[in-house]
């Protein structure tokens, strides 16, 4: 179970999950205790540390999200250069397939140029 989920860009921490997960991890200590005051010590600290647990969790999800943001935003970006590279040969696949060929023979080769060509390509569809 979860302790903190993603949900609509906020994270929503789950309290039952949590507090199991500081009962589960705090069972030996918890019958270790001799009274009502040690139990209740070892209870704040396995929540102490379940709620690290959670924070901890709630800053992967938050990465992730991120890196998940940035992937889409420099694809799309790539896709608007490959638009406006094909764009430049006028949506023209013969021209486009010409340039990659001669780019093959150039002396100073450069497959960055080449990969964007054949992004030109695919985004006309041929």
């Amino acid at each position: 179970m979860p302790l903190a989920i993603l949900s609509a860009g906020r994270i929503a921490f789950n309290k039952a999950a949590v507090m199991a997960w500081a009962y589960r991890e705090g069972r030996f200590a918890f019958r270790m205790c001799r009274n009502i005051t040690e139990r209740r010590q070892q209870l704040s600290n396995w929540l102490r540390k379940a709620w690290a647990a959670a924070k901890m969790e709630a800053a992967m999800l938050i990465d992730a999200a991120r890196r998940e943001f940035e992937a889409r935003a420099h694809l799309a970006q790539r896709a608007r250069e490959a638009v406006a590279l094909a764009a430049q040969f006028r949506n023209d696949p013969e021209a486009i397939r010409f340039e990659i060929e001669r780019e093959h023979y150039r002396q100073h080769f450069q497959p960055a140029r080449i990969d964007a060509l054949r992004g030109a390509l695919a985004s006309i569809g041929a």
